[in-house]
């Protein structure tokens, strides 16, 4: 450290130009680094989505289900495979292991997908990467007519989607309520029974008339030409006048396509629908890949959204734009650091009382600050709530080792008649160790939470990072600016002395009276921590993370099983309405899926409401007392747990599903009846009403038919099956051929309809099966290839941590068969994880902490002084937290961990200047007051400044999931452990070192002289007046 001390003493040229290097690159970082909300974490789980039309749940799981599990299960680094077959789709999810990279197993999944032969209906496999945030719809909005009858989905899907698919870093563009117009033949049942036509007759006529054949080439006046016959449909009039001729009729008779069936052109999905402030509209999302910069995909999108020119009669609403909310996160967390370093500039200052020894103090803050944010985005980091977090943190402990450095450097230079270079040297030096050890214990705290395993880790690595990578650049500059700038700067003041100040007077009389009572000091410091877990502790409860203050919510609607899409669009109407009636609502959005009997209402509330918890409690009473839906729940949207909601999740599994059914029906109607907790439900829904036509082997032979020709057939009676192609607005259209399910009111009338056996015979399907009512599971989960139950619940309560044990206890008490276990997942299990692994971390950095000390100090006791005195700081960490009414969380637990690290630095700063008077000659007694009345200045300095940097986050309201919680451990937990430092500390030495209390050097004239030394070292302030 000499050398280093000597080094930048010498060279001030090179120095400021490494100076003016660090504040250039961090310049340059800012402006490069990429901005996002959360930390690009790579999530362990990857989905895989096939869509098959028209298969029910039995048919997913066994024609694709099954097969994608065998394949999947082989799949390196797989631990889990959650399997939900629902009609019309498959959902398959793995859980990766932590250490295999996501895009790799995402090329590992595909490869083992396309081994599997799916059916021939089945949709190409979509493949989804989960990020931090539920929803990975970075900008959305909603295009919709305000006037007239101008097409939107023509200028959505012809002019806005395809220039929004060319902006770089854009994974997917989602459209909603553009299924896109189709030509569609609804075939009338009586029309077709009365002529005895099926719908292969039907199918065959239209093809017949619509195809061009290419018959060979004729010469004409020289040329060779080429001759096609056939015919084109170019019209909806056209399609109509297509004639069918019945065989068995006189004069083979013939019968129009109007005349059986109705033609339309328009949505295919009728039951479908977006809805945008009330009118029918079009629903954009852009969802980004991992890692790209959301806010210039964002800005991207608008320019092209504004280049795409709007037509007349159009409208465009912003439904979602995630770079509004990256932008509000990060420049709050950045207006938190400036403020931060502010309070701490003129903490300092108050101090000091003196400009120039001040801007030397403070001037670690800018340089330890922009050079993280080199290294940040040299490691690949980017501008984050964690890495501000870090930022807002490290902001009031960069400035410590300089507070200490220039401190020293006042007493040295104000104690001597000369005035060279060397003063500053050797100041610097005789802190130098103790403020390396302090820098290098609290990056030893730190260091381990960096490491902390699972997506937790993960998450918070960047906080950990930030703050270590802040701290070591303090202890650079503190040993090399800072005393270059005190040798240009503070030589040539004058010294001004005068007695001790009244903070150090009263310290002294303080100290020695606690000395000489130090058991009964140390009862009483016991008592009252044991009174502080005891009585404050069990009242504050615990979470995982804060809650997020969201803006925007998310109505969803499951109707009664079997309800029509017609009553699904009534009962989302009526919602609708109710969000639009009210004043504190500014936009609504809503998007229907009638086919599967669920909606979502998406709304945003005006920036005036201030109870934005009350408004919606107060909508989800208005809407329980509904009669329209069988469930409609309201949740946030945003965040990581759903805007301050967390999920309480339940996997049920065992031997036999009947037990597992049953057992999760007994969950379910115990968390129901559990305070704070709202929407539980299981993946076992019920059953579905449905119709099922069993099949006689016999009778099909008979009739010439196999089962497969007869599904395939009923698929495309009731589904509808594109049988050719017009072109319509300009546009290349199916032609969907199939029944008019509404005319078929009956068991009795579907068995009446006729399908074309292999010699071309109608065969009714009467004839070869038996048609009854029956019902079906919704879903079929799997896990690992076996059955299970998934339980969830939402959480509305802020200590979630209590509910969750309360709910625990509640299953805990159940006689559950023996054959069936439970497991959690969801955020319950997360934060149980969490702290767990974070209580490890903080044992680490306790160990690694008592470590490096005993390196520092040579010896294992006065380390095992320092350590001892860090439980009293949870007195006022606890209290902070009881007052300010927060549970206990993860950022409460890093503010302990920080904690750890702010009342070791300060302790150690006194035992080295005890240990120092020491080896002079002074016995512990005298050391201790001496010591202590020239340490207090710079420990409260540092105290104060590290509170006054973090009251900006405390009372801040845009602090996020890194939440005032952290701020307020560590301002409460400092209020008192600065105490415990100056006290406590000192009792705790002279108990450990009873021998020492006597003076060890026989020479009391030089035991006096190094005293009086001293002591007049501690009564000059440069340019200042005593504190």
């Amino acid at each position: 450290m000499k050398k280093v001390i000597q080094f930048s003493m010498r060279n001030a040229v090179a120095l400021f130009l490494m100076m003016m290097l660090i504040l250039a690159g961090g310049l340059y970082s800012l402006k490069e680094i990429n901005i996002e909300k959360y930390p690009n974490v790579d999530i362990p789980y990857l989905t895989v989505v096939i869509p098959y039309p028209g298969a029910s749940p039995e048919q997913v799981m066994q024609e694709i289900g099954e097969p994608v599990e065998r394949e999947l299960m082989n799949v390196e680094g797989v631990k889990n495979i959650y399997t939900d077959a629902a009609a019309n789709a498959l959902y398959s999810t793995m859980e990766i292991d932590m250490a295999v990279d996501m895009k790799d197993a995402e090329q590992l999944a595909k490869a083992a997908i396309d081994k599997i032969t799916l059916p021939e209906t089945a949709s190409k496999p979509e493949f989804i990467l989960q990020g931090p945030e539920p929803d990975p719809t970075i900008f959305a909005v909603g295009v919709y007519a305000s006037e007239g009858s101008a097409d939107v989905q023509n200028f959505v899907k012809g002019k806005l989607v395809p220039r929004l698919e060319t902006i770089d870093g854009i994974s997917k563009v989602d459209t909603g309520g553009i299924d896109g117009k189709s030509v569609n033949i609804r075939l009338l049942p009586d029309e077709m029974k009365k002529r005895g036509i099926t719908l292969d007759q039907v199918k065959g006529a239209i093809t017949a008339n619509n195809m061009s054949i290419p018959t060979g080439d004729i010469e004409l006046d020289g040329q060779t030409l080429p001759v096609r016959v056939g015919k084109e449909l170019k019209s909806l009039e056209d399609l109509k006048g297509v004639t069918l001729f019945l065989p068995g009729a006189e004069n083979l008779g013939r019968v129009k396509l109007s005349e059986i069936a109705e033609v339309s052109y328009e949505s295919e999905h009728k039951s479908d629908f977006t809805r945008i402030n009330g009118k029918e509209g079009v629903r954009i999302g852009i969802v980004a890949e991992g890692g790209a910069n959301v806010v210039s995909i964002v800005e991207k999108a608008r320019e092209e959204i504004k280049g795409a020119g709007l037509p007349d009669g159009l409208k465009i609403e912003v439904l979602r734009d995630q770079s509004v909310e990256i932008k509000d996160s990060v420049y709050a967390m950045l207006r938190e650091a400036l403020l931060g370093s502010l309070m701490a500039v003129i903490v300092t200052f108050l101090f000091l009382r003196n400009i120039r020894s001040t801007i030397i103090a403070i001037i670690s803050i800018p340089l330890s600050i922009f050079a993280s944010f080199t290294v940040l985005n040299m490691l690949g980091y980017t501008l984050n709530i964690m890495t501000l977090a870090g930022i807002a943190v490290a902001v009031g402990r960069v400035v410590d080792d300089s507070i200490v450095v220039i401190e020293n450097v006042f007493r040295r230079i104000r104690a001597s008649k000369e005035r060279n270079e060397s003063l500053v040297e050797e100041a610097t030096r005789e802190v130098a160790k103790a403020i390396t050890s302090s820098t290098i214990t609290t990056v030893a705290v730190f260091l381990p939470m960096a490491f902390v395993p699972g997506i937790i880790g993960k998450f918070f690595a960047p906080l950990a990072w930030t703050i270590v990578i802040s701290l070591l650049f303090s202890l650079i500059v503190a040993v090399t600016v800072v005393p270059l700038m005190s040798k240009l700067f503070l030589l040539k003041l004058t010294p001004k002395e005068h007695k001790e100040g009244p903070i150090q007077r009263a310290y002294r009389s303080s100290l020695a009276w606690v000395l000489g009572r130090r058991v009964l000091t140390l009862l009483v410091s016991i008592v009252v921590l044991a009174g502080s877990i005891a009585l404050i502790a069990p009242k504050l409860g615990t979470t995982f993370l804060p809650q997020e203050r969201a803006s925007s919510f998310d109505v969803s609607l499951t109707m009664d099983k079997g309800a029509s899409p017609e009553r699904t669009r009534d009962a989302a109407s009526v919602v609708e309405d109710i969000l639009l009636a009210k004043k504190e609502v500014k936009l609504v959005s809503t998007s229907v899926n009638g086919q599967f009997g669920r909606a979502s209402i998406t709304f945003e509330i005006n920036d005036s409401v201030k109870d934005a918890d009350g408004f919606i409690e107060h909508l989800r009473g208005q809407f329980a007392k509904l009669k329209v839906a069988k469930e409609i729940s309201v949740t946030g949207v945003g965040g990581l747990a759903g805007g301050g909601q967390s999920q309480y999740v339940l996997v049920v599994n065992g031997s036999d599903f009947e037990d597992i059914k049953a057992a999760s029906k007994e969950i379910v109607k115990e968390l129901k009846g559990i305070d704070g907790m709202a929407d539980v439900q299981s993946s076992l829904e019920g059953d579905e009403p449905e119709i099922q036509i069993d099949l006689n082997e016999k009778k099909l032979a008979e009739h010439g038919l196999m089962p497969a020709m007869v599904g395939k057939s009923l698929r495309e009676l009731i589904n509808g099956d594109a049988v050719t192609t017009m072109t319509m607005d300009n546009n290349k259209t199916d032609v969907k051929l199939g029944l008019k399910m509404e005319d078929v009111s009956s068991l009795d009338e579907l068995g009446e309809q006729q399908i074309t056996n292999m010699m071309g015979v109608p065969v009714k399907l009467k004839d070869i099966g038996t048609l009854k009512r029956a019902s079906s599971r919704m879903v079929i989960t799997h896990l690992n290839q076996n059955e299970y139950v998934m339980v969830f619940a939402q959480i509305t309560d802020s200590k979630t941590g209590d509910i969750a044990k309360k709910a625990d206890q509640k299953i805990a008490a159940l006689n559950l068969p023996d054959n069936v276990h439970y497991y959690k997942e969801g955020a319950s299990a997360a934060m149980e994880e969490g702290f767990r692994n974070m209580a490890m971390a903080i044992a680490v950095s306790i160990l690694l902490v008592y470590l490096v000390m005993v390196i520092a100090f040579g010896e294992g006791r006065a380390p095992f002084v320092i350590l001892f005195s860090i439980p009293f700081s949870l007195i006022g960490a606890l209290l902070g937290l009881w007052i300010v009414n927060e549970p206990i969380g993860m950022p409460a637990m890093i503010g302990l961990l920080m904690l750890n690290g702010i009342v070791v630095t300060n302790a150690i700063v006194l035992v080295d200047k005890v240990k120092q008077f020491e080896k002079q000659g002074l016995a512990a007694r005298e050391a201790l007051l001496e010591a202590g009345v020239i340490r207090i200045r710079p420990i409260l300095m540092t105290a104060i400044a590290t509170v006054g940097a973090l009251i900006p986050m405390a009372v801040s309201s845009h602090a996020g999931i890194v939440s005032s919680s952290m701020a307020v451990v560590v301002i409460g937990g400092l209020a008192t452990s600065t105490l415990l430092t100056l006290f406590i500390v000192p009792v705790l030495y002279s108990l450990f070192h009873p021998k020492r209390m006597v003076a060890t050097i026989a020479d009391t004239g030089l035991v006096a002289e190094k005293a009086a030394e001293e002591k007049s070292l501690k009564g000059v302030i440069i340019n200042s007046k005593p504190i």
